[in-house]
């Protein structure tokens, strides 16, 4: 493949503001879109390609149907003239043409477009790319793309499967396809990832090709190799960098947990409610793990109301039994709050000593929780990233609960792995109310084992419904008759303040609150919660809301999970397109907890059909499984990765519904690690997963 010649003694490492035709707002324009070198050109890959294969003739233009062309350009000229708007006159520069082929002739037409003039000339042979549109004075091309046929040399723009580029301001898809295109005979510079071995197993094209054919393939065929050659090496890092942890964990020497099963037995029995066959499994699950000498790295995923607090708790209460401790971290004072009380009711009849550890609370009791953890008089300490603290040490720390684990990072996590003084490693278990697609575990979480929670029993469907932009006015009655009838409505806002731009009209916590305080449901007691409230002002509203003392809650995210009022029936969320799918899920989960007919309104402030479409998801469907798979595909990958880890791949090619594809890889990664365990084969996709597992060896 012949395409335009590279600019001389341009190295990979060439600065993309120096490239000719790149001034300074220009490359500003690249570095917004990640592009700071020509390196990274090559790996700025195409949103998808346009299909501009077939050549029309003139004579078969279709009025209203994009069309390609081929011909010679004649009678071009540019001119100004002008045009009346209103009372004044306005200087427009229009460039007009003729294209001819042998089938006849199409006028063209550009606005403001001098350069079309001088580089295209009379005589020029040309590919035109454009819409033929029926006006006065006949058929012809507004602002048609066009493209010079130069011998020898195969078209960017035109005349091929051409790649459309995510755009900003001052770079379009036709400038990247430009500099790419120049660039590419520098992919004979990449380095390989990929062992030979391992591609000629799997039988997949060098890397460098790959490269070329996915920004300028020659045909779908060598499209859907390339792109199968770099969702391979997008996966390979990630399954060998879970299977590296894996590997790790399995050499370390987990917290001895020996306790009687008998008492555990006892504390079960003693609980107000029987547990449901997956909540049983699950804390089978978690007792052969704690018990067999590795330490664990367990998920429980579950629904909303589906029991994960109270399988963390036994898994806690099993680890006070052997006479160890456990860190329970929760993402906010709120949710903390709701778990220490809540373990507090069930567990401590059984002996097992529970303390909070918030930011909010005083330096001297907090002073106090330091001292006794650290002398083993606290067997379950809950808190927020307070837990953290340096100054915070345990006796014998046996396990660590994280509840919506993706919220903390891998370094944090790690710090209180080493806040135990006796034992060995901590065990780990994590909580997540969005339930886990396969397509994750075997990817994402590939070094982790995950349990699957089912559905709370019997629990009531909550009617959800799409407003668009022009009919949240109407739901405010139907608000108003719940709160009458002694029900509580949440309302959710996405933003806590009003933005300054007077153009944006996503509505925000605050002033929406003064919005129905003051003027909509001002006969209804209205409060307000958000993130940056006081810890303690936070405390008083959500008791005060929970207590049934106000009749509406306007809120932040910061009530997405764990928040539970028995009175709320409603939901109003506001800006919902601006939330994924599994966050409105959880948001949905607030309200009818008690089994009372709910209902969930998806406000969009805006009526674009795609997202209207995806909130509809939500409208047929309450299974949390399917949504976090919608939620997956909508969002895509590379966002669920960058909340897994800190420095996680982002994935750019990879399409991880693909369950077949993703075990190919995952059995390529181990036969790898089975014939060369260092990965000595492989320095670039070691230096990578080093990248990604700071403590990982090879040995």
């Amino acid at each position: 493949m012949v395409l335009c010649g590279t600019i001389k003694d341009m190295t990979l490492d060439y600065p993309v503001a120096r490239l000719p035709a790149v001034n300074p707002n220009v490359a500003q324009g690249l570095e917004r879109l990640g592009i700071k070198k020509v390196r990274d050109l090559l790996f700025y890959f195409p949103a998808r390609h346009e299909d501009r294969r077939v050549i029309s003739k003139i004579s078969e233009t279709v009025p209203g149907t994009v069309c390609v062309l081929c011909g010679k350009l004649e009678k071009v000229s540019a001119q100004n003239t002008f045009r009346r708007q209103g009372a004044r006159a306005k200087r427009v520069l229009i460039t007009h043409a003729v294209l001819r082929d042998e089938s006849g002739e199409m006028p063209l037409v550009w606005f403001h477009q001098k350069f079309i003039e001088k580089n295209y000339p009379s005589g020029t042979n040309v590919y035109v790319v454009g819409t033929p549109t029926l006006g006065e004075k006949g058929i012809a091309i507004v602002a048609p793309e066009v493209e010079r046929i130069i011998a020898g040399k195969e078209p960017v723009h035109t005349a091929r499967l051409v790649p459309i580029y995510p755009e900003t301001t001052g770079v379009t898809s036709r400038f990247l396809r430009y500099l790419i295109s120049r660039s590419l005979p520098l992919t004979e510079n990449l380095i390989d990832y990929l062992p030979s071995e391992t591609r000629e197993e799997e039988q997949l094209l060098p890397f460098a090709q790959a490269i070329r054919n996915l920004h300028f393939p020659a045909s779908e065929e060598k499209l859907f190799e390339s792109q199968k050659r770099l969702s391979f090496d997008e996966l390979f890092i990630l399954q060998l960098a879970a299977l590296a942890r894996k590997k790790e964990r399995m050499k370390e020497k987990g917290v001895g947990i020996n306790f009687s099963e008998e008492k555990l037995e006892e504390m079960k029995k003693a609980l107000p409610f029987s547990l449901t066959s997956s909540q049983s499994e699950a804390v089978e699950k978690i007792i052969e793990d704690l018990k067999c000498g590795i330490p664990m790295n367990r998920l429980v995923a579950g629904d909303v109301g589906s029991g994960k607090t109270i399988v963390a708790g036994l898994a806690a209460f099993s680890v006070y039994l052997s006479g160890a401790q456990t860190a329970l971290v929760a993402p906010t004072e709120i949710l903390a709050v709701q778990h220490a009380e809540g373990l507090r009711k069930f567990f401590s009849a059984g002996g097992m000593k529970i303390s909070l550890l918030t930011g909010s609370i005083k330096q001297k009791e907090r002073s106090d929780i330091f001292q006794r953890a650290e002398l083993g008089e606290i067997d379950l300490l809950v808190g927020t990233h307070a837990l953290f603290h340096s100054s915070l040490k345990f006796k014998k720390l046996g396990l660590i609960v994280v509840d919506e684990q993706h919220r903390f990072g891998v370094d944090q996590r790690d710090e209180l792995t080493k806040k135990g003084t006796e034992g060995g490693v901590p065990h780990f278990l994590s909580l997540t109310a969005t339930p886990i697609p396969r397509t994750l575990q075997l990817t994402a979480y590939g070094d982790v084992d995950v349990t699957m929670l089912d559905p709370r029993p019997g629990q009531r469907t909550v009617k959800t419904e799409v407003v668009p932009p022009e009919g949240s006015g109407q739901i405010y009655e139907s608000l108003a008759e719940r709160m009458k009838r002694g029900e509580q409505v949440f309302v959710i806002c996405p933003r806590v303040e009003m933005s300054e731009n007077p153009d944006d009209e996503i509505k925000s916590v605050i002033t929406e609150y003064e919005n129905l305080r003051t003027i909509i449901f001002t006969d209804f007691k209205v409060g307000m919660v958000h993130g940056k409230l006081p810890a303690e002002e936070k405390k008083k509203v959500l008791e005060e809301f929970r207590e049934g003392k106000l009749n509406m809650l306007v809120a932040s995210s910061v009530v997405e999970v764990g928040v539970d009022i028995p009175g709320a029936t409603a939901l109003l969320i506001e800006g919902a397109e601006r939330f994924g799918l599994a966050q409105l899920h959880q948001f949905r989960g607030r309200v009818g907890r008690r089994g009372q007919e709910a209902v969930c309104y998806l406000a969009s402030s805006s009526n674009d059909p795609q997202a209207l479409s995806r909130l509809n998801v939500l409208v047929n469907n309450n299974d949390g499984l399917k949504i976090a798979e919608e939620d997956l595909k909508h969002r895509g990958a590379g966002e669920i990765y960058g909340t897994r880890q800190s420095g996680g791949v982002k994935l750019k090619i990879a399409n991880i519904t693909d369950v077949p594809f993703l075990l190919r890889v995952r059995k390529a990664a181990e036969r790898l690690l089975e014939r060369d365990p260092k990965l000595k084969s492989a320095e670039l996709i070691h230096k990578r997963i080093r990248q990604l597992n700071v403590t990982t060896h090879f040995e």
